[in-house]
């Protein structure tokens, strides 16, 4: 209708009214990942000399970030017209009002709430529809997934290559809150399985007169799986959830959004630190994990087989060989890279509301106790064929 201006695209629509204002419904995703070409054709309508009158729809709009809103706050503060603003979400306004206190006048309060749609959608799923819906959501989550390790082994390993980038103030924070916060939780779970496994062992091999090979059966145990993988479980448990939910909250509340705005690289500030704090703090867990289950074991051996202290510690430096330690020792940073890796993947996996933080912290150490079994089998069959 005018010349050289496009009145209809995939991300907005316009409706000239009768009176000669203008209404664009704004559609889809509008953040910074938008177009070019698309904020030229919405500036070029909204500075057009045709219309003095602007009501900008936000109905429609699935994701809105501050790039979007500053890029509109600009032409309304450089232009004379009047301007509306309706069909706001309340994550909208609040990054209006944020940016811009005198668009408040342009918004439309009473209009807030997305129109009602009298749509009656009649369920059709049936079985083969659930069936496909079930494969399509796992086949993108694999997509997902990838994606997000590619980045991730990419930008872990620029970092190694420049040290100056690494952000060794928060990797300390991080290592403090895993290995030295989660000390008394691994240590209590290391000395109670520790206690149970010996206690069960001592009653078997009472029965066969061997109690005395119960240093050498459960001190190879604790040393190579029992005791990396005790620890990697409560680690999981602890951290991944604490993880994804961080993430998870700073990704609803537009945080990352504002960072990626700002120029700032979210995996450099929130994966990478976490990642190498993990990977140096697991070894430090684990040898922790060892000894105090190593000496609970020694306590049920003392008031259950009467083998005193001297005793076990003189047949276990006899018989346990010192490549038992070095096989858990050696799993373990590879367990805390697993857990950190799937805690900030999930965390950024969040979109939405509340309940997508709760739905995907539990996701998160179910996804990170599975990865650590199947690291663990990985290694032991490793090692099994390597006769290590």
């Amino acid at each position: 209708m005018f010349f050289g201006l496009k009145f209809k695209s995939d991300f907005y629509d316009c409706l000239i009214k009768d009176n000669g204002s203008l209404e664009i419904n704004l559609k889809n995703s509008w953040d910074f990942k938008l177009k070019k070409s698309i904020l030229n054709q919405i500036s070029a309508i909204l500075l057009s000399k045709k219309f003095q009158i602007i009501k900008l729809n936000f109905a429609e709009v699935t994701e809105f970030d501050y790039a979007i809103a500053l890029f509109l706050s600009s032409i309304i503060r450089k232009s004379d017209k009047k301007f509306e603003l309706i069909n706001l979400h309340n994550n909208h306004e609040k990054i209006f009002a944020s940016i811009k206190k005198e668009l408040s006048a342009a918004i439309k309060k009473d209009t807030i709430a997305p129109a009602k749609k009298n749509i009656n959608i009649k369920n059709t799923k049936n079985f083969l529809y659930k069936i496909g819906e079930k494969i399509g959501e796992f086949y993108f989550g694999v997509i997902l997934f990838f994606t997000f390790l590619g980045e991730f082994l990419v930008k872990f390993l620029k970092t190694i290559f420049m040290p100056k980038t690494i952000r060794i103030k928060e990797i300390l924070a991080h290592f403090e809150n895993a290995a030295i916060k989660s000390a008394f939780i691994v240590c209590l779970a290391s000395f109670l399985v520790g206690v149970v496994l010996a206690y069960q062992g001592a009653n078997l091999l009472e029965r066969f007169g061997a109690s005395i090979i119960i240093v050498e059966m459960m001190g190879m145990l604790t040393l190579r799986e029992i005791a990396p993988l005790i620890a990697a479980i409560v680690i999981a448990g602890r951290l991944a959830s604490s993880y994804t939910a961080q993430i998870g909250v700073m990704k609803i509340t537009e945080e990352i959004d504002a960072m990626k705005t700002m120029g700032f690289d979210p995996f450099k500030f929130l994966v990478l630190p976490r990642v190498i704090a993990l990977i140096f703090a697991m070894p430090i867990i684990v040898f922790l994990a060892d000894l105090i289950g190593l000496f609970g074991e020694m306590v049920v051996c003392q008031t259950y087989l009467d083998i005193s202290f001297g005793d076990y510690l003189a047949r276990f430096k006899q018989e346990v060989e010192i490549r038992h330690f070095y096989v858990g020792v050696f799993k373990a940073p590879f367990f805390g890279m697993v857990i950190a890796f799937i805690g900030c993947w999930r965390g950024f996996a969040v979109s939405g509301n509340t309940q997508s933080v709760g739905k995907y912290t539990t996701v998160s150490v179910v996804n990170a106790i599975f990865g650590v079994i199947m690291v663990d089998a990985l290694f032991s069959i490793i090692f099994t064929q390597l006769e290590v």
